[in-house]
């Protein structure tokens, strides 16, 4: 006995109906994927700041800024004496890569001299933070 198999097709209003579900469907998905997502992002962020600020807090670690400010050479005085009051050893390996850098900020060569009442920008680092 041979069993016929209905074939079944839809009218062009079944098909737009079934079609217009499906994209509902995947809009949808996609609305909640991206609502999961943002959520997602948003705890990341919070227990990253968290993280920082209890680190901050408990004195373990705080963090560093770097910021720049402007200083007048006095007469006599030499980038090594500047680094002397502005380096900072945890960023720097010595005194020669911050007298780089600080050469590098203010557009000057190796053989520049510096003069007294000259206006230099030189980096620090903090852990206060400035707004």
């Amino acid at each position: 006995m041979r069993v016929q198999k209905s074939v079944y097709y839809m009218t062009d209003r079944e098909l737009r109906i079934y079609k217009r579900q499906l994209r509902r469907r995947r809009q949808l998905q996609r609305r909640i994927v991206t609502m999961l997502a943002t959520i997602c992002v948003i705890a990341f962020c919070a227990v990253s700041y968290h993280g920082i600020r209890s680190l901050a807090s408990s004195g373990e670690d705080q963090l560093k800024f770097k910021y720049y400010t402007q200083v007048t050479v006095a007469y006599g005085e030499t980038l090594w004496d500047l680094s002397d009051d502005y380096i900072d050893y945890d960023e720097y390996k010595n005194k020669k890569e911050y007298i780089a850098e600080v050469q590098s900020i203010n557009h000057l060569t190796e053989e520049d001299s510096i003069r007294a009442g000259q206006t230099l920008i030189v980096p620090y680092y903090s852990y206060d933070f400035v707004k």
